[in-house]
């Protein structure tokens, strides 16, 4: 024999019900009310009754109760139209919605959950099923509930965060102004020698940077680095870069000396590095660390040196395409106080051209998710061996583009290209 199903102590609701609030009741059939309130007074909840729709709508405007248990069949207004209307009333309060009926058929049933109801319950009512369904019912609204009270939590921290976003949005504004004031693409010849620097990042702002700048009539100075990082930190110290080779302020230029004869005098590269380290490692508050090649060309003689730090090996492409790859490598920038640099030296003959690279050229990913590789640097290089000025910058990087398949760079790009031209090719001193 069934156990009878136990009741509840009406005084106070178990901790599962007590997230309902009012249990709304509508039927034309008063006895059918009496049975449903009985049984819900007796497991400690508060209802009211409605004879019919009207009614009802009545009732759920003045005291808003969570659970509706409504009868589907009704004159002038059935149950599921009376769902319908009760949540058009309060489109920003949930209520659980309980079909009382006879209709028992699939069809039917799963008619009713399109219309909106949430659940049913077969006449005549089983206080066991009554039971359950309103327990399922509490069970979901206390979990509204407390998404609700998380929300409200949330929302200050998530109004906060949006003002963060927004002031970080600005800051990497101004920071891409910047960068792109100091750092873009150049390209400009001096006598027989060509100069190209491009700088593609692969973000809004990122940690790349090359360029050259004049020291006297005689003297070429050039850089190339690269900060770790791709943030608006590494941006601002690109841009802090940048200002140590400013030709516009040579008091201040970290590639020249002054001296006391007012003459200027270009710095050697590995003096310039050691500089730079020193001031990394005492006045940046940063974790960031960089890779640079500082550079001088003496245009009467066409020698050339540089000093490398942490960076790439240089490409030295011969007149006839032999590539080789040259220097004498270091320790990246503001790493250690005890680390010293020296310099490389070269004769950049005629038709010779000599190229700086960061490693977002070879480390990068290409077809087949594969990185490109130092010997990979080969065919693209030789394949603009021909190319001069805004042709030789633009030819690379859609060939670095077709190579990602189109798809966004993961690493910034930066190079530095110099080219001694054959005789009977210089021409004037061009700028753009």
């Amino acid at each position: 024999m069934c156990q009878p199903y136990p009741k509840l102590k009406a005084s106070r609701p178990p901790p599962v019900l007590r997230a309902i609030k009012t249990v709304l009741i509508v039927d034309d059939s008063a006895a059918q009310r009496r049975i449903v309130a009985g049984f819900l007074t007796g497991w400690g909840l508060h209802s009211l009754q409605a004879s019919s729709a009207k009614a009802a709508i009545r009732l759920f405007k003045k005291h808003r109760p969570n659970i509706i248990l409504s009868d589907w069949m009704m004159p002038e207004m059935n149950g599921l139209d009376l769902c319908d209307t009760l949540r058009q009333i309060t489109p920003d309060l949930y209520i659980y919605f309980i079909l009382l009926t006879s209709r028992s058929t699939k069809a039917e049933m799963l008619y009713a959950f399109q219309q909106g109801a949430d659940d049913f319950l077969s006449k005549p009512i089983a206080a066991i099923e009554l039971h359950a369904r309103v327990t399922a019912a509490a069970r979901l609204l206390d979990t509204q509930r407390k998404l609700k009270l998380k929300n409200r939590q949330i929302k200050p921290a998530l109004r906060k965060t949006q003002a963060l976003n927004a002031a970080m949005d600005k800051d990497l504004l101004v920071a891409q102004q910047l960068q792109t004031a100091l750092i873009h693409n150049r390209h400009r010849r001096f006598g027989r020698f060509d100069f190209a620097a491009l700088v593609e990042n692969a973000g809004p702002v990122g940690g790349d940077l090359a360029g050259f700048f004049t020291i006297g009539a005689t003297h070429i100075g050039f850089y190339i680095a690269d900060v770790s990082g791709h943030d608006i930190s590494a941006a601002m110290l690109t841009v802090r870069i940048a200002n140590f080779f400013s030709a516009e302020a040579f008091g201040q230029n970290i590639a020249v000396q002054c001296l006391k004869t007012g003459q200027i005098c270009p710095r050697q590269p590995h003096d310039i590095l050691q500089s730079i380290n020193q001031i990394m490692l005492k006045d940046v508050t940063t974790d960031h660390y960089l890779t640079m090649i500082s550079g001088l060309l003496d245009l009467t003689s066409g020698r050339l040196c540089f000093a490398q730090a942490g960076h790439p090996y240089p490409i030295l492409q011969a007149k006839r395409g032999m590539f080789h790859h040259i220097g004498r490598d270091s320790l990246p920038i503001g790493i250690s106080q005890a680390v010293r640099y020296q310099d490389h030296h070269l004769q950049l003959a005629s038709g010779e051209r000599l190229i700086l690279y960061s490693d977002g050229f070879s480390d990068g990913v290409y077809d087949q998710n594969t990185a490109l590789g130092r010997e990979g640097l080969q065919p693209l290089f030789a394949s603009v061996q021909h190319l001069h000025g805004p042709d030789l910058t633009q030819n690379i990087l859609e060939n670095i583009h077709a190579a990602h398949d189109q798809t966004p760079l993961v690493d910034d790009l930066s190079a530095l290209i110099i080219t001694h031209r054959a005789a009977g090719a210089s021409g004037p001193e061009t700028s753009e």
